[in-house]
């Protein structure tokens, strides 16, 4: 990483930097943007992530992964600065009961994060990050830019291992992350911890564009050396027939099957690289380049365990239990035995690949789910969560489709939206005449389409457990049955 100079706009870019970009925003093929972002890196970011990428580095190169006694300093570390470090430990020692350390759950994550910020920690350059939506109730997720920063460095040398190198100059773009939603923040940036080399995040869906046509001309102008997104958004690329080819692809966020990984290969004609990562701790792992029903545990800074369904214990090598992760670099999430939610089981030992850090085959992960419409456009379930999440009487959700037009949405909610009224004559609304219900039973029909019918259930529970925000049950039915 080439150190920047500061600049009167912005503390670490250039105006060459500035130039690049603007070509890139003012191209005539140029999405509708609506909104300016930045990468908040500042000098001394530059100079954490630039040891952090040294410590990665040497780490890979030595194979010293982050074991139990990489995990025991972090947590004798943040014990005597997080409150919550110190109450989970209380009458407990690291080295002795480590699998008696109570876990972090993501009830701890909403309810106590006052307690888990580390005391003293300056607070002025906080990000907040909520969830991108696997369970109803988002976990506001505190983050700091340096840590973001340090995606940069993770990411690179991942798909490095596939043979892309970054080119680290402001004319070079980077990566562009497709999305398919109705809508979404739609932005170009450049990154210093990148030599200025450019990224922008583009909406597939056609509200995004002046002409259809511009969506690939865009793409081929700027001629990233990536394209990532979400298992989703990268199908619908493929069925759109995006004509471009990538020197990779780098799917996140949600499980990618091996059948369509295969097939985005054959469309793109480039090798596609699936990684697990959750907003809470960033990048956790990547495939592996030569059995990529496996992947390798990315950082060196993460300690990952696997546990019991049954009985919570730690499970031996090649046992299928529930994810768990200590540590991180996030100043204000230090993490303590975390249960992800997700499952899958880990192998250790050397790998063909040439890195020997710790394989972890995910099970039964995020999978993408889709709705469709009565008359068959698909639907990005974060287009239901945004709905549901700005209304302010929603605490919980969970959205199923069960027929090709009926839905139901299971709320956890308050009690003015939950409490029932005398329905009105003439009406056909199955919310039973109180119109907080009515109103969401609207919004929700107009974003499925004409014809569809949605149910509106008020007996979630909140209890703060992982449970999916989405189920399609019409689809996998239709899928069981083929």
């Amino acid at each position: 990483m080439n150190d920047p100079k500061q600049t009167k706009n912005s503390p670490l870019m250039l105006e060459s930097w500035k130039l690049e970009l603007d070509r890139l925003v003012k191209s005539r093929f140029a999405p509708i943007w609506n909104v300016s972002i930045g990468d908040r890196i500042e000098k001394e970011d530059f100079d954490f992530v630039k040891e952090f990428h040294l410590a990665f580095c040497q780490a890979k190169t030595n194979q010293m992964e982050f074991d139990r006694k990489a995990a025991i300093r972090f947590i004798r570390k943040n014990q005597y600065l997080s409150l919550f470090f110190k109450n989970q430990l209380n009458g407990l020692s690291p080295e002795d009961d480590f699998e008696s350390i109570p876990f972090t759950t993501r009830e701890d994550l909403q309810t106590k994060m006052t307690e888990i910020i580390p005391v003293m920690v300056d607070l002025n350059r906080m990000v907040i990050n909520p969830t991108s939506g696997t369970t109803g109730q988002p976990i506001l997720a505190p983050n700091h830019p340096k840590a973001i920063g340090c995606y940069v460095p993770l990411i690179e040398w991942t798909v490095g291992r596939y043979g892309v190198i970054p080119k680290h100059k402001p004319e070079s773009t980077f990566a562009i992350q497709l999305c398919y939603q109705e809508n979404t923040i739609v932005y170009a940036t450049t990154h210093s911890l990148a030599g200025g080399a450019k990224f922008a995040k583009i909406n597939l869906h056609q509200n995004s564009w002046k002409d259809s046509s511009d969506l690939e001309n865009f793409i081929k102008e700027s001629s990233p050396q990536i394209l990532t997104g979400d298992p989703y958004a990268l199908e619908a690329a493929m069925k759109m027939g995006l004509n471009y080819k990538p020197e990779a692809i780098h799917s996140t966020a949600l499980e990618l099957t091996d059948s369509l990984r295969k097939k985005l290969e054959q469309h793109f004609e480039c090798p596609v690289i699936n990684s697990y990562s959750l907003n809470e701790t960033g990048p956790i792992a990547y495939a592996c380049p030569k059995n990529p029903d496996w992947m390798h545990i990315l950082p060196h800074d993460l300690y990952v365990e696997i546990i019991s369904d049954k009985t919570g214990e730690v499970e031996p090598s090649g046992n299928v239990g529930e994810i768990v992760i200590t540590g991180g670099r996030n100043p204000y999430l230090p993490l303590l035995r975390y249960k992800t939610g997700d499952r899958g089981e880990l192998r250790y030992g050397p790998c063909h690949c040439g890195d020997n850090f710790p394989r972890l085959r995910l099970l039964s992960g995020r999978k993408p789910v889709y709705f469709t419409k009565p008359y068959g456009e698909t639907v990005n379930p974060v287009d239901v969560a945004r709905i549901l999440r700005r209304n302010p009487h929603i605490y919980q959700f969970q959205m199923e489709q069960f027929t090709n037009k009926d839905f139901i949405c299971r709320v956890s909610a308050s009690h003015e939206f939950s409490k029932l009224t005398k329905q009105e004559e003439g009406t056909e609304s199955t919310a039973q005449g109180n119109t907080l219900q009515i109103q969401l039973q609207l919004e929700l029909e107009s974003l499925l389409g004409f014809g569809s019918q949605v149910q509106i259930d008020t007996n979630f529970p909140l209890d703060g457990k992982k449970q999916p925000a989405f189920i399609n049950s019409y689809a996998e039915s239709k899928e069981k049955s083929q």
